[in-house]
């Protein structure tokens, strides 16, 4: 194959595949694949689990086929994409794929959306012609579509991870149906909370240019209003100008909402927010209940601390581990039996849902203990 070059500042590799494609064969020449055992937990999602299996034993029943692949995560400035990393890898070995989890580098004083999205396109587009036939990609924006659309009419098997461009030609996305996801948090919350009535915040995005985080941010109010709540979108930054009117707008509810605040819940991975603005306001903890997203460490500080009662964690390991197993599928079984055996989580046509975990204070070691087992605790 005709490999090409891409500089050192649009990418680093993070692990290369475990050998070449299309070794493990039995003597029918079929796929011998042997799963890394998932150890016993309540968090272990069992039903996940069972797709899975039944995706390698269709798969261990056809010919075993070469295939290259990549992921292309988002710029690694965060503990989230570990678990992909970790997932995506252990994957492509059982599978013994030829392939790599990389991501594009930028630097802090040049980190655009528009600079990451063109430097992953740039990527993305090595890849193809490097003669990649499997690519996952959590795309930074729609910017991305035409080379997605420009892989899938050249054969490559293209999968989306953690945001979707359902507007391209992609053949998956993998990754949480946020909209459920934000609904499961708003029932949550709306179980920890003893009044009737009352306001409550959801931090996360009012605005619907931005899909995914708008969807998650409407299921939990959605939930909170069903059950007889007042819900508020709150759109939550990150930038020091953002946080510090979070603060003011916040700071303003507590002290007077009408009806009063009895609850917030955090839609993203700066959920802590919420348990900040209270602590500071100078309220107890559980004086308003809290539910967060993500399993960040402030957000762990905060539920020990007792401000914070619940936060919903994301499966990246899960989403890491589908894509190589998908992109391979797609290839050998085809698309539509594929999705006949991802159909139990799968929403609609192109989309698999891992899941969240809801993990309840009092379960924060328990739920560490299954995150040590897959590899990716700490």
């Amino acid at each position: 194959m005709n490999r090409g070059t891409i500089a050192v500042s649009t990418t680093i590799l993070l692990a290369l595949g475990m050998v070449a494609c299309g070794e493990n064969k039995d003597e029918s020449g079929n796929k011998e694949i042997t799963r890394v055992e998932v150890a016993d937990s309540p968090f272990r999602p069992d039903d996940l689990e069972k797709t899975i299996d039944n995706l390698v034993d269709a798969l261990g029943s056809s010919s075993a086929a070469e295939m290259e692949v990549t992921v292309i995560t988002k710029p690694l400035n965060s503990g989230y994409w570990e678990p992909v990393r970790v997932g995506a890898n252990r994957a492509m070995g059982e599978l013994e794929l030829v392939g790599q989890v990389e991501a594009p580098v930028v630097s802090e004083d040049d980190d655009s959306q528009e600079v990451v999205a063109g430097r992953q396109s740039d990527l993305f587009k090595q890849r193809r012609e490097d003669g990649y036939n499997g690519i996952a990609i959590a795309p930074m924006d729609d910017s991305l579509t035409e080379e997605i659309n420009t892989a899938v009419d050249q054969d490559v098997v293209t999968v989306t991870l953690d945001s979707d461009l359902p507007d391209s030609a992609r053949q998956l996305y993998v990754g949480t149906n946020n909209r459920q996801a934000g609904y499961t948090a708003g029932q949550t919350l709306a179980s920890l909370i003893t009044e009737s009535r009352g306001t409550v915040y959801c931090l996360g995005t009012a605005d619907p240019s931005w899909v995914d985080g708008y969807e998650r941010t409407a299921g939990a109010a959605e939930a909170l209003e069903e059950a007889g709540f007042t819900a508020i979108m709150h759109t939550i930054g990150w930038g020091p100008e953002t946080i510090e009117n979070d603060f003011t707008v916040l700071t303003e509810a507590l002290e007077s909402a009408d009806p009063p605040v009895v609850g917030m819940v955090g839609m993203f991975s700066n959920a802590f927010r919420a348990a900040e603005v209270a602590e500071q306001f100078g309220l107890e903890p559980g004086d308003i209940k809290i539910a967060a997203f993500d399993f960040e460490p402030d957000t762990l500080k905060y539920m020990e601390s007792g401000y914070i009662q619940a936060t919903h964690a994301q499966r990246q390991y899960y989403m890491g581990y589908l894509l190589p197993y998908a992109m391979y599928s797609i290839k050998v079984l085809g698309f539509d039996a594929t999705t006949d055996i991802l159909k139990d989580q799968m929403i609609g046509p192109n989309k698999f849902d891992t899941g969240i975990d809801v993990v309840k204070a009092d379960q924060m070691d328990e739920f560490g203990d299954f995150l040590d087992s897959l590899g990716i605790g700490g």
